[in-house]
């Protein structure tokens, strides 16, 4: 984008590497209206920056600091960690890359972009299914009700899933038997990925029919908001959020799987999918009376 480099602050683009590495940031992007071809009038600077640990002291003195540099006020900074799969894919794809901490980084942010994009899709498509049905019956919040057989029938493959990961513990006894038998640990892995298809999609559902906002959606936050909008338990869903992380995983980044917390989750976690059923059920249950 040669015609857009040179409408752009020199300043922005001469920032030295230390200033990213002492604000702890593994990538920043120059976005928006000020990398639009043909260009359009600028309202401001939005400048996206990917932080290793986020935290808001850190963001403000990013933020003070970068104005700074650059001798401008008009700037809006966008803290990556805390944005919408859209948003993210927009500085990804629309965006200038102004400082990258390594490859690696890079790579990992596009390849996690672009899957919960996918995902995101998938669960807009569903959420704009029910706004139109929301539209022409004209219910409340209140008034929405899940789709009960749909439900019942995730948890019945969820259910089918977990027993069959319970008969294949039969087949090995330690984490080497587990590596050591491709057969066993792939077929671990697939019904697996059953079960936790099954749990994301149920809290899709739900979240779709009770109309949360598309900007509050984030796969791996699924479970959780699940959990503060009603559907769980509020510390039952915070503890297992770290499924709909494994879920993409095993989905997205199957060539570098952690197979010791799979066969953790095949040992030692399958309860966990039991009270998610149990929870559901109830809440199916307390929505019919």
């Amino acid at each position: 984008m040669p015609a857009v480099a040179e409408r752009l602050p020199k300043e922005l683009l001469k920032i030295p590497a230390p200033f990213y590495e002492r604000h702890g940031i593994e990538l920043a992007f120059l976005f928006g209206s000020a990398v639009e071809d043909p260009p359009a009038t600028p309202r401001d600077l939005d400048v996206a920056v990917l932080f290793s640990d986020y935290h808001f002291q850190r963001y403000l003195k990013t933020f003070d600091e970068l104005s700074a540099l650059i001798k401008r006020r008009d700037v809006d900074l966008v803290a990556l960690n805390l944005c919408s799969p859209a948003l993210k894919m927009e500085a990804l794809t629309k965006g200038i890359l102004l400082y990258s901490r390594d490859e690696e980084s890079f790579a990992r942010f596009a390849t996690d972009t672009f899957f919960d994009f996918e995902d995101y899709l998938y669960f807009k498509c569903e959420y704009n299914t029910c706004w139109r049905e929301r539209a022409r019956e004209g219910l409340l919040v209140a008034g929405r009700r899940l789709n009960r057989e749909r439900i019942e029938t995730c948890l019945s493959q969820m259910d089918q899933a977990v027993q069959r990961l319970k008969d294949l513990q039969a087949r090995f006894s330690s984490y080497e038997e587990f590596t050591f038998d491709l057969d066993t640990r792939d077929l671990c892995v697939h019904h697996l990925r059953i079960a936790l298809e099954s749990v994301l999609d149920i809290c899709r559902h739900f979240l779709a029919v009770k109309g949360v906002a598309l900007s509050e959606y984030d796969t791996t936050s699924l479970i959780e908001l699940a959990g503060e909008k009603g559907l769980l338990d509020h510390r039952f869903a915070r503890r297992i959020k770290g499924m709909a992380g494994m879920r993409n995983a095993i989905v997205h980044v199957y060539w570098r799987l952690d197979y010791r917390a799979i066969y953790k989750t095949v040992t030692e976690e399958l309860g966990d999918f039991e009270e998610f059923a149990r929870q559901v059920t109830f809440y199916l249950e307390q929505q019919t009376h």
